[in-house]
C-alpha cells in the first residue's frame, strides 16, 4: 500500500468516526452522556457532555494519523523507512480503524447500556496486532517503526532477525487476544490477556535481539 493511499484512507476511516459521531448527536437526546472511561469490570466510570465524548475519538485519531504521516516525513534514514512504506501504511489504516471502532462502540454503549465496549475494542485491538505481526518482517531497519533495541539498530542483520520472529510472535499473540476477548467471561481475564499480548513480543523481542547480536559477534 503506498502511503499516499494509506494517509487516504486513514482520513476516511476518521471521517467516518466523526460522521458516526455526527449521527448519534442527532439521534441521542440533548442530556445524553458518553461514557468515556471504563473500569476493570468493564462498567463505565467517566463521562462526557454528549457534544465533547462524540468528538473525541475523532478528533484524537485525526492527531493519531497526522503525527504518524508527519512522522514519515522527517524520521532519520528515510530511505531506508521509505522502503517499508507498505506495511507503515498498513499500520496507519489499522490504527484508524480502531479509532473508527470505538468510536462505534462508544456510540452503541450511549445506545444500549448493556453494550460490551471493551470487548469490541480488544477484539479489534487483537485483529491489528494479527496484521501488524503479518508485516513486521518487512519492514527495513529504520528508527520509527519496529523493535528498536541498540542491537536491531546497529546491525540489519539482527533487525531482520528480530522482526521476523518478533512478527511471529505478534500473529499469534493477536489471534489469541481477539479469540480471548470474543470467548472469555469477565472483563478482568480480557485485561489480563491484552496486557500479556501486546506486551510479550516486543519483550522477546528486544531479548532475542540482544541473543543474535552475541551470536553474530562470535561468528
Amino acid at each position: 500500500m503506498k502511503l499516499q493511499r494509506a494517509i487516504l484512507a486513514s482520513a476516511i476511516l476518521i471521517g467516518a468516526s466523526a460522521a458516526v459521531g455526527v449521527w448519534a448527536f442527532s439521534r441521542l437526546p440533548p442530556q445524553a452522556l458518553i461514557a468515556v472511561h471504563f473500569n476493570a469490570h468493564g462498567d463505565p466510570d467517566g463521562y462526557l457532555a454528549k457534544g465533547l465524548g462524540l468528538i473525541l475519538t475523532p478528533a484524537i485519531g485525526a492527531g493519531v494519523i497526522l503525527l504518524l504521516a508527519l512522522l514519515f516525513r522527517v524520521a532519520p534514514q528515510r530511505r531506508n523507512l521509505a522502503a517499508s512504506a507498505g506495511a507503515y501504511g498498513v499500520v496507519m489504516v489499522g490504527v484508524a480503524a480502531i479509532f473508527l471502532v470505538t468510536q462505534g462502540s462508544l456510540v452503541a454503549r450511549a445506545m444500549d447500556p448493556a453494550f460490551d465496549v471493551l470487548r469490541s475494542v480488544f477484539i479489534a485491538i487483537g485483529i491489528l496486532l494479527a496484521v501488524v505481526g503479518n508485516i513486521l518482517g518487512k519492514i527495513r531497519h529504520n528508527y520509527v517503526l519496529g523493535v528498536r533495541t541498540p542491537w536491531t539498530l546497529a546491525n540489519e542483520r539482527v533487525w531482520d532477525k528480530t522482526h521476523r520472529f518478533t512478527g511471529r510472535l505478534m500473529l499469534l499473540a493477536g489471534a489469541a487476544l481477539a479469540a480471548g476477548a470474543a470467548l472469555a467471561p469477565g472483563h478482568r481475564l480480557m485485561i489480563a490477556l491484552l496486557i500479556v499480548c501486546a506486551a510479550a513480543p516486543p519483550i522477546a523481542g528486544a531479548i532475542y535481539s540482544w541473543r543474535v547480536y552475541r551470536a553474530i559477534g562470535r561468528a
